[in-house]
């Protein structure tokens, strides 16, 4: 059935009526000329403009044919072949590898159902390569470093519309080893899918003999000189009673080695190794078996993962004698945000009762702390304006004992902290770097920025943010640092002190603040109590603040985890995980930094990768929200091994040097890690989305669950009745011939 309709919406009797007004009022005009011309030469020009006029009507409505015819047309059966390394293995008694049974079993159903189906073929590993036909089936191997049933599934959906296929017929072993769920995929595709497991159960051959790492259970991340555990499962067929040997290796060194002795239980036994990492970094960890006799794969002794070894977190405890914004600004935008940091903040609202906030689940203070158990969980002590009092003494010789045995201490100054809080001649306060003064010390109320002396610039709670202030030889290098309201007034520095920072000369350069050892731990006063305003006004003109740099550099040196810090560009590169899965992105962060070891705002960024085989790659970082200098980006990898990763910056006319490291997608023999038929996973994907799940034994049985009727039908079809750029060709051409013959017709 043919139907005409105009796209803007009006009649055809609209359409109609307009243009037989317009060609009516055309003749019109013409008419006078009559009398001036030949009847032809009347016809021909009044004709080219009706034809100028029906051109402009079509333009103007855009009418539209449309109707539908009826198609038949055959529906495509699409076969899925797993060409991963274990379809390699052969692991039943006719010695016939698992890919080379599915090959034969498609081959045989190409001759069945060739003549009522479009019959495509997709050979998947880690990534899916497909084929023309089936008459490529030749030319597969099983010689993928991984599976990936999610890329198989998602390829079919984006190749192959659900109305024109009849199903997915997957042959696999479902050994799924790559990032993503199938189970999830599948159900997206719209499609049915029918799975047809290859291979079998090896427990139910009595000459089987194997022992296998099934599992590695290894933390993404581990603290130096901490207690680690990582648990191999050890899984033995056919060797009961057989004692092997397990060994733990770092980086290829053996750091572990325990005896197990085989069982006949089905499923794994569990080994664990208690270490303790002694060098930061990543680090490869692989626990081994050696090959026993009669044992038919000797790939799956081994299993690896990569960890990340770093410096454990850091607990701090922040007592604050009064709600000021100093306490707001610190907890809110500094220990809150800081995800190497745990804490626990108490602020006194009234005597003794005390607000608290912290992100350490399980640990609940009723004030205070005063047993030793609870205070040696802490890391770090900052006191603020709070008085003496408030602390026993018996519990101050807790808190001092804590620190020189390794914690920090950091007392800021405030009306009841320091020296107007009666700090002087307590356990604490004689173990601060300054003399505090008495109760009547009092405050300077004057607004300042802090001088740096020699010590503080080069000092590591300072580095890279020196330049926001004054030094004794010369004024800040970045302007715009607002001022501190004021500070508390000290006498002097103690003896073995380092001053890192005074009040200006005009008024009297007071030591601002300074540290000191105490025991193996560190002491520090800063008198200052309005650094919140180093965030605040700053980030309020868009610029980098020196506030979350100077409080974490602070924490951590009193900690003692600074290093030597020197002023010089570069870029420090990180990944979120030390392994990954093939298929799962790798996130890349950079920090970058300029000649003055200042953050690199607007630099160009990128990420230089080299794969396992060779082919280079880059990724382009963005900036990131927060501390400038930050970037990050995402790399997809295409293949399992080891990837090298460079990360350079250009700022201006200069390149900042490089920093290199390595992470691994995939590990070596994964896909001999798990060689059992994975049965009940290829069930649940067929199950989902109406499918059948057959092992391969049986697979004629799905020959039945095929429609092989002719897919019937109805295709709707529009033609448009204009074409523009023919129309205004047209036009044009119209109104030309017109002017032209006029012309020639000698008519105005």
């Amino acid at each position: 059935m043919f139907n005409i309709s105009l796209e803007h919406g009006y009649s055809l009797t609209t359409m109609a009526a307009v243009a037989g007004a317009a060609i009516l009022l055309a003749g019109v005009f013409y008419r006078r000329a009559f009398a001036m011309l030949r009847p032809w030469q009347w016809y021909v020009l009044f004709a080219l403009r009706a034809a100028a006029i029906v051109l402009i009507v079509l333009l103007l409505f855009r009418p539209v044919l449309s109707y539908s015819r009826h198609l038949q047309q055959q529906k495509a059966i699409v076969f899925l072949l797993d060409t991963s390394r274990s379809m390699g293995i052969a692991d039943d008694a006719t010695g016939v590898t698992r890919f080379n049974q599915a090959r034969s079993q498609i081959e045989k159903w190409r001759e069945e159902l060739g003549g009522d189906f479009k019959l495509c073929l997709l050979g998947f590993a880690q990534r899916v390569q497909p084929l023309e036909g089936l008459q490529q089936l030749a030319a597969l191997r099983p010689d993928g470093e991984s599976t990936s049933l999610c890329a198989a599934l998602d390829s079919a959906a984006k190749m192959f519309k659900p109305d024109d296929v009849e199903a997915l017929v997957m042959f696999s072993d479902g050994a799924q080893n790559a990032a993503g769920d199938p189970l999830l995929q599948a159900k997206q595709t719209g499609m049915t899918v029918h799975a047809v497991g290859v291979g079998t159960a090896r427990q139910s051959d009595v000459s089987y003999r194997d022992v296998q790492l099934a599992g590695i259970d290894c933390p993404d991340r581990l603290l130096l000189d901490n207690l680690a555990k990582i648990t191999a499962s050890v899984e033995g067929i056919g060797l009961l009673g057989r004692v092997i040997k397990v060994v733990l290796q770092e980086d290829g060194k053996p750091i572990g080695e325990k005896e197990l002795t085989l069982d006949a239980i089905e499923g794994s036994q569990q080994v664990t190794f208690d270490f303790r990492p002694a060098t930061a970094g990543r680090h490869t960890y692989t626990v081994g078996v050696p090959v026993v006799a009669q044992e038919r794969i000797e790939q799956n002794n081994r299993r690896s993962a990569a960890a990340l070894v770093v410096e454990p977190g850091i607990r701090v405890l922040y007592v604050e004698g009064t709600i000021r914004p100093e306490y707001g600004a610190v907890v809110q935008r500094f220990l809150a945000k800081d995800p190497d940091l745990e804490f626990y903040a108490l602020v006194q609202t009234r005597p003794n009762f005390f607000i608290k906030r912290t992100n350490i689940p399980g640990l609940a203070l009723d004030g205070i702390p005063s047993e030793p158990k609870t205070i040696e969980q802490f890391d770090v002590f900052i006191l603020g304006d709070i008085d003496a009092s408030y602390f026993r003494p018996e519990q101050q010789d807790l808190f001092v004992k804590r620190i020189r045995s390794g914690a920090g201490l950091l007392m800021l100054g405030g009306y009841h902290g320091l020296g107007p809080g009666g700090w002087a001649g307590t356990p604490v306060g004689d173990i601060l770097p300054m003399r505090l003064g008495n109760r009547q010390v009092g405050q300077i109320t004057e607004p300042f920025l802090p001088v740096l002396t020699p010590d503080g610039v080069r000092h590591p709670i300072f580095s890279g943010i020196s330049g926001f202030f004054p030094t004794q030889q010369r004024g800040a290098a970045i302007a715009g640092l607002p001022p501190l309201d004021g500070c508390t007034r000290v006498e002097s520095a103690r003896p073995g002190a380092t001053v890192l920072a005074t009040l200006p000369e005009a008024l009297g350069s007071m030591p601002l603040m300074a540290v000191a050892p105490s025991g193996r731990g560190r002491a520090a006063v800063f008198c200052g109590d309005t650094t919140r305003r180093w965030q605040q006004a700053v980030r309020a003109m868009d610029r980098e603040s020196p506030f979350l740099r100077f409080w974490g550099q602070t924490v951590r040196y009193l900690v003692g985890r600074e290093s030597a810090i020197e002023a010089a560009a570069g870029v420090v590169v990180a990944t979120d995980k030390a392994y990954y899965r093939p298929g799962e992105p790798i996130v890349i962060s950079a920090v970058a930094r300029d000649a003055e070891g200042e953050a690199a705002r607007g630099a160009g960024v990128v990420a230089k990768i080299l794969g396992p085989g060779g082919r280079p790659d880059q990724v382009e970082l963005s900036a990131v929200p927060g501390p400038g200098g930050h970037y990050s980006g995402r790399f997809e990898p295409d293949a399992s091994g080891r990837f090298e990763i460079a990360v350079e910056a250009r700022l201006g006319e200069s390149t900042i040097p490089a920093e290199k490291l390595v992470v691994e997608v995939g590990r070596p023999n994964m896909e001999f890690e798990q060689l059992n038929l994975n049965d009940k996973l290829l069930g649940r994907i067929a199950s989902a989305t109406g499918g059948r799940y057959v092992h391969l034994s049986t697979a004629d049985h799905l020959l039945g669950q095929f429609d092989r009727s002719l897919q019937k039908r109805r295709q709707y079809v529009e033609r448009r009745l204009y074409w523009p750029p023919l129309c205004w060709v047209l036009f044009l051409g119209v109104l030309t011939t017109e002017w032209i013959l006029r012309r020639r017709f000698q008519l105005r």
